[in-house]
């Protein structure tokens, strides 16, 4: 029998920001497992000042998790370096899907499509009875990647690569971890890690001479901006600022809204 009343959300740290707000305005959330190590460490850290009852797992306690007294929420992040290779990166989603399988109402990945590898959900999760959610926009269509998110999806996305071409795009979860997922850019493929001098170089000849903050609103705002500055310092970019009413929480919101309906259809 599953548990349920419990949501499990499987993501990747680029996206942290988003589950910490949707977890922390949550009321009617009783518990919080996180599967405690190094990819939930700073989503640990973030949500743990401001949600009551966070707990820590490990990995081999899920199948020994109580049954829920109330609403709860598991959650499982994976690492960021997986993007390098789509389909590892989708392997890694569906191993940790098909372990929760039958111990949750539902499971919602806090991704994309990430480079396609989400884009065959069905092959993906085949043998899987338990929902599994991924975000959406408006159209019920899987958004692109992190960048996305905040704009509302691919509609969202084509309007900013219109209005900002040849611009680098930063989110307060991407300009935090920029060293490490700079290197796991395509643009960057094949070069040595961390050798900003190479950096600097394939920037000025791609014409890259601009970064554009994406406030969404959530995170530390002003560690936010003490990042990109570092950023914009080190390879001598102009920055600019995103409209604000062209970002939103709603791709989160809603994803996290079905998931509610389905564990409470569960409980039915």
């Amino acid at each position: 029998m599953p548990h349920e009343g419990r949501l499990a959300i499987v993501g990747c740290p680029v996206l942290e920001d988003e589950i910490v707000y949707l977890l922390s305005k949550d009321a009617g959330l009783e518990e919080v497992f996180v599967v405690e190590d190094d990819h939930s460490r700073n989503l640990l850290r973030k949500l743990c000042p401001i949600r009551s009852g966070v707990q820590r797992i490990k990995e081999t306690d899920i199948e020994d998790l109580p049954s829920s007294k109330g609403r709860s929420v598991l959650v499982w992040m994976k690492s960021m370096g997986l993007h390098e290779e789509p389909k590892e990166l989708g392997a890694e989603v569906a191993r940790a899907v098909k372990r929760l399988n039958g111990k949750c109402s539902v499971v919602l990945l806090f991704y994309g499509l990430c480079g396609n590898a989400f884009k065959d959900m069905n092959l993906l999760f085949e043998g899987v009875d338990t929902p599994v959610v991924i975000l959406t926009d408006e159209k019920g269509q899987t958004v692109d990647d992190c960048i996305a998110v905040p704009l509302g999806g691919t509609d969202g996305y084509l309007r900013l690569l219109k209005r900002y071409a040849g611009v680098f795009y930063m989110t307060p979860a991407w300009a935090e971890n920029w060293p490490d997922l700079i290197d796991k850019m395509d643009i960057t493929k094949g070069t040595e890690m961390g050798n900003l001098d190479m950096l600097k170089m394939l920037f000025e000849m791609t014409g890259y001479c601009k970064v554009l903050r994406i406030d969404t609103g959530l995170g530390d705002r002003e560690n936010f901006h003490d990042h990109v500055r570092k950023f914009s310092k080190e390879f001598n970019f102009q920055e600019l600022d995103l409209e604000t009413d062209l970002v939103s929480t709603k791709v989160s919101d809603d994803a996290y809204r079905k998931c509610l309906e389905l564990v409470e259809n569960g409980n039915k």
